[in-house]
């Protein structure tokens, strides 16, 4: 069985985290802009990242409204298309980033709403534009604790951690999916954000 988490849930949940991004970025003196913030990642890095991954984003609901539902590549070049996009956003400042981020997420959060039942292809396999919505709100919160040098923490752990999670167990299907359908309502009960964290690469302070 897999936990759901309401539309309007999502959505805050959504809001919430490109909030943060915004808010940790606000202010930020040059030297602060060319400091680690996420492994070899500076702090604009960061924000160039969040900025083209809007980009993706847009590009598989257009990609989904044509009926396309496939992957729009596999997962496996996640780390090789980040690489690329990053290179080609080197001249674009950590402060112009996160200001094109926002006002892309929140174009794109409008488009998702009147969208949300949509089959929709991303690189781990194909759900809604609703469920994937989750994912996008998890990616917004753990990139502002990034920026936030550890110090961000989500209102609602437990609703991105539920809300990511029903993204992947249906993305999984099959056994394997129903075994994590089960699952994810048991770890959002177990300190949900440090378990987001770990999940993603990340070492919970």
């Amino acid at each position: 069985m897999v936990a759901t988490v309401s539309s309007d849930r999502v959505v805050g949940l959504f809001e919430a985290g490109v909030a943060a991004v915004e808010a940790q970025a606000a202010d930020r003196d040059d030297t602060w802009w060319d400091e680690p913030a996420c492994g070899a990642w500076s702090a604009a890095d960061v924000t160039r990242h969040v900025r083209a991954v809007i980009g993706w984003y847009q590009h598989w609901l257009d990609r989904a409204e044509t009926g396309q539902t496939d992957m729009p590549f596999p997962a496996g070049e996640l780390a090789r298309r980040n690489d690329e996009e990053l290179a080609g956003l080197r001249t674009l400042s950590g402060a112009a980033a996160t200001l094109e981020f926002a006002e892309q997420a929140r174009h794109y959060l409008t488009r998702v709403q009147a969208d949300w039942d949509r089959r929709y292809g991303y690189p781990f396999g194909t759900v809604t534009a609703g469920l994937h919505a989750g994912v996008a709100a998890t990616e917004w919160h753990l990139h502002a604790w990034d920026l936030s040098g550890g110090r961000h923490q989500p209102v609602d752990p437990t609703g991105l951690f539920l809300a990511a999670g029903a993204c992947f167990t249906r993305a999984e299907g099959g056994v394997k999916g129903t075994v994590l359908g089960w699952l994810v309502p048991l770890g959002a009960r177990r300190r949900p954000w440090d378990a987001l964290l770990k999940r993603s690469g990340r070492t919970p302070i």
